[in-house]
């Protein structure tokens, strides 16, 4: 591999010296008031055919800029609802091509236009900061194509995916909620992520304080991604394929498409993945001198689809209708040996797992006759069934064969009223309710034998839980000349109702009806037109989900089980931002720095199986309150025509503490280790425009040695390299990538609970993709510019527009 690494960066280099010259077509669009025109669709088509080139939306202050236009004639093309088309002859000639303002016309009346496009993805991701969140365009690039979600994620800054758990984390906390446009999922964050191709997500949302406006839950804060949904006019049909070799083949296909008649867009796409994987590792107990080598072998098949229409039923009224439908088949074989005094005692946990997920959204949005002055209906469901059987075939402690049958379903309902009006002269009024209800059945079966107290009984659990939402908020926020102002309050109550059995005769049930208040505020201050300072303050609740609650173990392990706690206790989190934004002319500056208090902290703790000295349960608690802080900051800069570099790094700080049941103090309570836990992550993300085709892009990734509450985990860090060619004008391209070029990623961890030890585990990082794409759309005659739905289908509850 190291060898075909340095011919490729030997071609890169020779194709270098053919890069062209090319230059960039801006301008301003208003209306006859001089009002500024945001997100006017705006073509480029070649003048001597009219054939298309390529187009974008304007911002929201109506400017617009083409950056890499080749010298030529082109015919610029301005469409916006409510307005005559507008044309403009232009020659790109060796400079810069500045449109100025561009004024449109008002035209009540319908009229026929030619309009055509495919769906055109920008080559590389483009960030920017609003009030409440950052926001990530993805774009092409190359180090996520062909993959899933997940990966998307890890190239975002403070973002991390495990990769051996699937579990996400934002700024080193996993109480993160995860939202599909801007909608939850009755799936795990884990399983959701695997299932959402990198090529079907539009941008990511990273909501690290929300304001009132957003559900309370998740202290770390909300991440939303929204997916693709056509919107191009004319029919456009786009196909993605590809091919990734690690140890073993994979691949992916997807095809996207949308039909855009008058007042419908009819929008869907079709996901096909074959994922398989293998990882292997090693943990050594250094305490009872025992090894634990174990190698796991993944098949994971998932097929997925989207389809749904857009009415754009006046120029006040739009509805929209979809569906998600997810089905996914994963199946493995962990294979876990004992090494116990020079002894190998083989394990074999053999795990068959369906799982399948839908959901269905409706959105209605009302137009009043003022601009921002609109209400907003949607409703939404969604379910999830899961089952697998797990047959487990183990030596060690002793020789004994069991299957276990899981049974998961999980049900959300939601409904969203949202009011928003722009009072004239003054700021802007947000109010809203909601209705949220999340039903779950967590059912464990299990042939396995245990005795206790002289009786044999199989330890099966059954978990029921319902959990109601009833909550209503109100927001206000306005522009004083360079001060802004939000501040927002949101209150919720909550109903829990729960019940357990676990054999053989325990029982139990969790009652709980609780309302909190939770208030927001976000200040900016402008100390020039591009630079700007912000403060805010939320105030937020961490519920304990139903795989902290139920009783029903997760995973089991020859050393290791886990084990709910129906006993928890919400926690609560005060956090307060201070961030800095400076936009280059070429780029942006930006610095963030947080702090957080948590009460009622939610923690893990170990104690000894009585079973067995030598394995150990984990559960969780509530324990006091902790305190996290840390510093981000990101550049984004456009070096030269054909260079653009993107750097970020975050540094956190998390107190975390370790329960021991096996250390008493004085009192006879459990002892209570205090752990802080210091982290710096760095990515460096490089695009280069080798020729007006050929694309290069190099992602570096680094995050040092942290501590945990089991011990510390040590550095890691992984270089990707891709390169694309694009042809067919644009509308098709092939691309390679490269990943973990130099097999450096994995994780190794030295333990200190619940014994003194060292693991090391390996996944497939060191693997080589190949890609294909293709977009191609058609003419379609319809009347003028439809209303666009603002809402892009984000959910009233969370407001994410």
């Amino acid at each position: 591999m190291k060898k075909y690494t340095l011919s490729i960066l030997f071609a890169f280099c020779s194709v270098f010296s053919m890069a062209q010259e090319v230059q960039p077509v801006k301008g301003h669009v208003v209306n006859a008031k001089q009002e500024k025109l945001a997100f006017v669709s705006v073509t480029l088509n070649k003048a001597e055919d009219d054939s298309y080139v390529t187009d974008l939306t304007t911002d929201e202050d109506g400017n617009f800029n083409f950056e890499d236009i080749t010298d030529g004639k082109y015919k610029v093309v301005i469409t916006e609802f409510g307005y005559a088309q507008h044309e403009q002859l232009i020659e790109v000639v060796d400079g810069v091509v500045d449109l100025g303002t561009i004024q449109l016309t008002e035209n009540k009346s319908d009229q026929t236009v030619e309009l055509k496009g495919v769906f055109i993805r920008k080559e590389t991701s483009q960030y920017r900061n609003e009030i409440d969140k950052r926001v990530v365009e993805v774009g092409n690039d190359l180090i996520a194509a062909g993959t899933d979600a997940a990966s998307v994620l890890n190239n975002i800054p403070s973002v991390s995916v495990d990769q051996q758990t699937g579990a996400l984390s934002l700024r080193g906390n996993e109480n993160v909620k995860v939202f599909v446009d801007g909608k939850p999922s009755s799936q795990s964050a884990a399983d959701l992520l695997k299932q959402i191709p990198s090529n079907q997500i539009q941008r990511i949302e990273i909501i690290t304080n929300p304001s009132a406006k957003y559900e309370a839950d998740g202290k770390s804060g909300i991440i939303n991604i929204i997916l693709v949904k056509g919107q191009k006019k004319g029919y456009n049909i786009g196909l993605v394929t590809g091919y990734e070799q690690g140890k073993k083949a994979r691949f992916n296909s997807s095809l996207n498409s949308n039909v855009n008649v008058g007042n419908f867009n009819i929008f869907g796409n079709l996901n096909y993945a074959d994922r398989p994987a293998k990882q292997h590792g090693i943990g050594q107990n250094f305490d009872q001198d025992l090894d634990m080598l174990f190698d796991i072998y993944n098949k994971g098949r998932n097929l997925s689809y989207k389809v749904g229409v857009d009415w754009f039923i006046n120029d006040k009224n739009a509805l929209t209708v979809y569906t998600n439908q997810w089905r996914g088949k994963w199946d493995s074989v962990i294979n876990s040996d004992v090494v116990e005094t020079g002894l190998t005692k083989r394990n074999i946990n053999d795990i068959i797992s369906d799982n399948d997920g839908f959901d269905y959204s409706l959105n209605y949005k009302l137009d009043f006759d003022k601009k921002d002055h609109n209400i907003v209906l949607d409703a939404f469901y969604s379910e999830n069934l899961s089952d697998d059987s797990r047959d487990y075939t183990n030596t060690y402690p002793n020789p004994e064969f069991y299957n276990e049958l899981r049974d998961n379903q999980t049900k959300n309902t939601r409904i969203n009223l949202d009011y928003t009006n722009q009072i004239e002269g003054a700021g802007k009024i947000e109010a809203g309710v909601q209705f949220r209800n999340e039903k779950t059945e967590n059912v464990l079966n299990s042939t396995q034998i245990i005795t206790e107290d002289g009786l044999d009984f199989n330890p099966n659990v059954n978990f029921d839980f319902d959990r109601k939402f009833l909550s209503a908020y109100t927001n206000y926020k306005q522009k004083f000349d360079k001060f802004g102002a939000q501040v927002g309050l949101r209150v919720e109550n909550v109903k829990d109702d729960g019940n357990w059995l676990y054999a053989p005769a325990n029982k139990g049930t969790i009652k709980k009806d609780y309302t909190d208040f939770f208030p927001s505020v976000f200040l900016t201050y402008d100390l020039t037109e591009k630079t700007q300072v912000s403060f805010n303050y939320s105030r937020r609740i961490d519920r304990p989900g139903m795989y902290q609650l139920t009783p029903v173990p997760q995973f089991t392990t020859a050393l290791m089980t886990s084990k709910g706690n129906p006993d928890l206790n919400p926690e609560y989190t005060n956090s307060i931002e201070l961030g800095y934004l400076k936009q280059l002319d070429k780029g942006s500056l930006s610095a963030t720095v947080f702090y957080r208090h948590v009460t009622d902290n939610i923690i893990q703790g170990f104690t000894k199986d009585p079973e067995l000295d030598t394995r150990f349960i984990q559960y969780n608690m509530n324990y006091d309150k902790v305190n996290n802080y840390g510093i981000e900051a990101s550049w984004n800069y456009k070096v030269a025509k054909w260079m653009n570099v993107f750097l970020a790094g975050d540094f956190t700080s998390s107190e975390m503490q370790d329960v021991s049941t096996e250390i008493l103090d004085a009192n006879g309570n459990p002892t209570v280790n205090k752990i802080t836990a210091n982290v710096l992550s760095l990515r460096m993300n490089n695009n280069f425009n080798l020729s007006k085709n050929l694309t290069l892009q190099q992602f570096g990734f680094f995050r040092g040695k942290t501590k945990f509450l089991q011990g510390e985990m040590l550095e890691m860090w992984s270089m990707n390299l891709g390169l694309r060619y694009t042809f067919m004008e644009g509308k098709a391209s092939i691309s390679a990538r490269m990943n973990d070029i130099f097999k450096t990623m994995r994780a190794r961890v030295n333990m200190t609970q619940p014994y003194y030890g060292y693991a090391n585990f390996n996944w497939e990082a060191h693997t080589f993709y190949l890609g294909f794409t293709y977009n191609f759309g058609g003419k379609v005659k319809t009347r003028a510019e439809v209303q666009q739905n603002k809402t892009d289908q984000s959910g009233g509850g969370i407001g994410l527009q």
